[in-house]
């Protein structure tokens, strides 16, 4: 059965569909499109880099309705450069977000999607490419049947995209793609196991021994918890590792790794009230691993596990499902 939406005076109303669509804007042209509109910039939302779940309000949105128009900009809002408002405002009407110095339906649609989701996905990469090392955003919102993403690596050039909540999980998986054949090569890097579970105070206790050179410290701390790593090609052949190789994984964990995922799901419970879930996955020569802290006896432990980009929608679905039940 099909919803029906009705107006005000109960006439029948047609759904505002979304029409996919990417498109590479300056971070001017961001501001300006905001501008007009008289809302604060994604772009500038973006950009800090200290940006904790503590303010889950503000950033899942507060004020804008996803059904009511926004605010028009307040006189004087925009660039005083009009030559360059011109520029940008070219560049926005043929993404098809401004007409005649309004927004359009769509751009409307966009920042309201924006500003007032039901559902926020923040994902930050870290790759040490041959070339240098690279940081890139994708920040994803969801309301309805509407997803806006936004993403950077300089912080000068966006990518705007909106597309169909059905076709998100392409989007996310597009998101984590790395090439393996581009990152800085590791010396050195052998094969792990598909899957590893250790004490989470060795993992981290082996890798600041290896950031510090301190390699001699290694037998002593795996030796302190022999018999706690198991290992193996999946969850249900996992054996006790011995601790010559538990003493080669953590090395190598340390040394070769090639980059880092972060990624956090916002969303709102039934209450109204905002919650969070956090994925953490690393970059490694033959492809990502995630990190998933668990208990065993008593044990503060973590699951290092072989993941593909096409994996994380599914982890990332499931915590929407619990920051949103």
């Amino acid at each position: 059965m099909n919803a029906i939406l009705l107006d005000e005076d109960g006439n029948q109303v047609e759904p505002r569909t979304v029409v996919p669509r990417r498109v590479r804007l300056p971070r001017a042209a961001v501001d300006r499109f905001a501008a007009l509109t008289g809302v604060p910039s994604p772009a500038g939302q973006m950009l800090p880099s200290d940006r904790s779940p503590d303010g889950l309000g503000e950033r899942l949105g507060e004020v804008v309705s996803g059904s009511e128009p926004l605010a028009p900009a307040a006189s004087g809002a925009s660039d005083p450069d009009a030559d360059l408002d011109a520029d940008l405002d070219a560049d926005l009407v043929a993404a098809g977000l401004v007409d005649g110095g309004v927004p359009t339906d769509q751009g409307r649609a966009v920042l309201t999607v924006w500003h007032a989701p039901a559902l926020a996905v923040e994902l930050e990469l870290l790759v040490s490419l041959a070339r240098g090392r690279t940081r890139v955003r994708s920040w994803h919102r969801n309301l309805d049947d509407w997803v806006v993403c936004l993403s950077t690596g300089d912080g000068e050039v966006f990518e705007l995209g909106w597309l169909s909540a059905d076709d998100w999980w392409l989007e996310l998986g597009r998101a984590a793609y790395v090439d393996t054949a581009t990152l800085r090569p590791a010396p050195d890097a052998g094969p792990l196991p598909d899957v590893i579970e250790t004490p989470w105070e060795l993992l981290v206790a082996t890798g600041e021994a290896v950031q510090r050179g301190r390699h001699d410290l290694l037998d002593q701390l795996v030796c302190d918890h022999t018999g706690m790593t198991i290992a193996g090609a999946g969850h249900d052949t996992l054996e006790t590792a011995a601790d010559s190789d538990v003493r080669r994984w953590h090395d190598q964990l340390e040394r070769t790794s090639r980059g880092r995922l972060h990624a956090a799901v916002m969303g709102r419970g039934e209450r109204g009230r905002p919650g969070a879930g956090v994925v953490e996955w690393v970059l490694f020569h033959d492809g990502w691993r995630s990190l998933t802290p668990f208990t065993r006896d008593g044990w503060a432990m973590v699951r290092i596990e072989r993941m593909g980009a096409v994996d994380l929608p599914r982890a990332l679905a499931v915590l929407a499902a619990q920051v949103t039940s």
